[in-house]
């Protein structure tokens, strides 16, 4: 099956087909990936998302399965990219990598939502917002600057993190001062 250009993949679609391109995995070995990654940081992904998104892909003919069985351990199933996978997936990166996307963000959301809050309500939870968008900084500088074997691909995606989250945080000071907020208390 050759890929279809019109064929659009799912960023988790994307991540998975990457993990699977790098070795054939069961479902489990790819969640302890994303876990080593730290991919939850910016991708939305649970363990039996997992296994739905591998099954699409299979139907997709973008990934194959194969039931496995070591010693006395149960049957598991161990995942493949086909051909067709790997053009897509190289496609799918050539496209995220060259476009923009709009960001759905639950603050936008729960700013658009925020008139049934009174004032200090809504000051309180910005502020805790910006309390662990404060820490997540300090965390994620840490990784960097703490792991000296960080290649340059989780030191860019890192470092792309920190930026939005130093926006952001940028960004809730001044609604807090325009909402005459001390953010300094």
């Amino acid at each position: 099956m050759v890929f279809e250009m019109a064929q659009i993949l799912s960023n988790l679609e994307v991540i998975l087909l990457y993990i699977v391109n790098e070795k054939p995995s069961y479902a489990y070995e790819i969640n302890k990936a994303i876990d080593s990654r730290n991919i939850r940081m910016w991708v939305r992904v649970g363990l039996a998302s997992i296994y739905q998104v591998l099954r699409r892909l299979e139907k997709k003919k973008l990934v194959y399965s194969q039931e496995e069985k070591e010693g006395k351990m149960p049957d598991r199933i161990r995942y493949y990219i086909t051909e067709s996978g790997k053009s897509a997936l190289k496609e799918a990166s050539k496209e995220l990598l060259s476009n923009i996307e709009w960001y759905y963000l639950d603050l936008n959301v729960g700013l658009e939502a925020s008139a049934i809050l009174t004032s200090r309500e809504l000051a309180k939870s910005l502020m805790n917002r910006l309390n662990k968008v404060k820490s997540n900084i300090k965390r994620m500088k840490e990784i960097v600057a703490y792991d000296s074997d960080v290649r340059f691909k989780k030191k860019a995606l890192i470092k792309n993190l920190i930026y939005m989250r130093e926006s952001e945080e940028a960004y809730l000071q001044e609604v807090l001062r325009d909402m005459s907020i001390d953010i300094y208390k």
